[in-house]
C-alpha cells in the first residue's frame, strides 16, 4: 500500500511540475524574434491607409502603382479574395521566405492585408526593418475593404 502510495505521489509530482513548466527553447526563439521590437523600431510604425475615401480608392480610381500583399490564410483568401492587378496572395508565416520576399517590389508601396488590420502591423515592422520601406497598411483590413466592395467601388473574385 505505501508502495502504491509513493508512486502515485511520485506521478502526481511530475505531472505538476510538467503543466506548469514551458518550452524553454521555444522562448528562445521569442526572445530572440521580440528583441528586436526596440522602443525605436516600435516608435515609428508603418503608415495606414483607408480602404475607401481618398486613400486606397483613390489611388486605384487615378492608376497609381502599388502592389497588395494578402498575408490572410488561404482560407480566409476562399472566403473574399482581392482581384486587382499585382496582388500578391502570401499567408502571413510564408512572407519572410526569402523567395516571397523576393517577390516584393522596392519601387512601389506594399500594401499589406489582413483581416481587420492588427495582423499585418507586426508583420509591417519587420518588413520596415528588413529595409522595406514602402510597407503600409490597410487600416481595417479586408473588413474595410469589404464595405467598399458593398458600394460597387472595388472588383472581388
Amino acid at each position: 500500500m505505501l508502495k502504491k502510495v509513493l508512486t502515485s505521489t511520485l506521478f502526481t509530482s511530475l505531472l505538476a511540475v510538467n503543466a506548469f513548466a514551458y518550452d524553454v527553447e521555444m522562448a528562445k526563439k521569442f526572445d530572440a524574434f521580440y528583441s528586436k521590437f526596440t522602443p525605436k523600431v516600435l516608435a515609428d510604425p508603418a503608415p495606414t491607409i483607408e480602404a475607401s475615401g481618398d486613400d486606397l480608392m483613390k489611388m486605384i480610381r487615378e492608376g497609381e502603382k502599388f502592389t497588395i500583399l494578402d498575408a490572410r490564410t488561404p482560407a480566409e483568401m476562399e472566403i473574399i479574395g482581392i482581384k486587382l492587378p499585382n496582388t500578391l496572395e502570401i499567408p502571413m508565416d510564408k512572407v519572410f521566405q526569402e523567395k516571397n520576399l523576393n517577390r516584393l517590389p522596392k519601387d512601389e508601396k506594399i500594401i499589406l492585408v489582413c483581416h481587420s488590420g492588427s495582423r499585418v502591423t507586426m508583420m509591417a515592422a519587420g518588413l520596415l526593418m528588413l529595409g522595406f520601406n514602402n510597407v503600409v497598411i490597410l487600416k481595417g483590413g479586408i473588413k474595410a475593404f469589404a464595405v467598399s466592395v458593398g458600394s460597387g467601388t472595388v472588383p472581388i473574385k
